[in-house]
């Protein structure tokens, strides 16, 4: 899987509410500069344009406004 890019829509405590193509939860979520920011937790909304809650993982984490989504190496398998 390449690269997903997405974008923030809300915080919500420890996590971020955001947009992007990504179909499975456990991948590892970082900004368009390479710093880690979390996994995906959740995948939901509609197939054409899900949504994502990420769990945030690093304090800066909360100051984003775009996100990649990496890869599924070292996701949850089902």
């Amino acid at each position: 899987m390449k690269d997903v890019k997405g974008n923030v829509v809300c915080f919500e405590k420890d996590y971020i509410i955001a947009r992007a193509k990504v179909t499975r939860s456990g991948q590892k979520v970082y900004t368009p500069s390479g710093k880690y920011v979390g996994r995906v937790v959740r995948v939901f909304g509609p197939v054409e344009a899900p949504y994502i809650k990420v769990k945030i993982e690093r304090k800066w984490g909360r100051r984003v406004s775009e996100i990649v989504v990496r890869g599924d190496r070292n996701g949850r398998k089902r």
